[in-house]
C-alpha cells in the first residue's frame, strides 16, 4: 500500500501552551524594546513606520524650505553595510 502525503494533516510542533508562553515573551520583549528605543527611531515598531518616517521628512524638508535652509540627507542600509563588513576580499 502506497501513502500519499496530501491524504494526512500536517501537525502542528509547537503546542498550544507554548504559542501562549511565545506570545507572553514576546510582549515582554516589545515593552523592553520600546523603553530603549528613541523617539525617532522608525520601523519595527507598531506605531512609528515607514509612512510615519517620510511624512516627518517631508514636514522637516518643507519647513526648511520656507526659510530657503539647505536640507541634507543621509540613507544608511545596515544589512548591506553588515554584508560588505563580514565578507571577506
Amino acid at each position: 500500500m502506497e501513502f500519499k502525503t496530501v491524504d494526512f494533516r500536517t501537525i502542528s510542533l509547537v503546542s498550544h501552551a507554548s504559542q501562549i508562553v511565545l506570545k507572553i515573551l514576546t510582549r515582554r520583549l516589545e515593552s523592553i524594546a520600546e523603553s530603549n528605543l528613541g523617539k525617532d527611531q522608525f520601523r519595527f515598531r507598531k506605531v512609528c513606520g515607514t509612512r510615519n518616517a517620510i511624512a516627518a521628512l517631508r514636514i522637516l524638508y518643507e519647513r526648511n524650505l520656507e526659510y530657503n535652509n539647505d536640507v541634507y540627507v543621509c540613507y544608511v542600509d545596515y544589512e548591506k553595510l553588515l554584508i560588505a563588513y563580514t565578507e571577506p576580499n
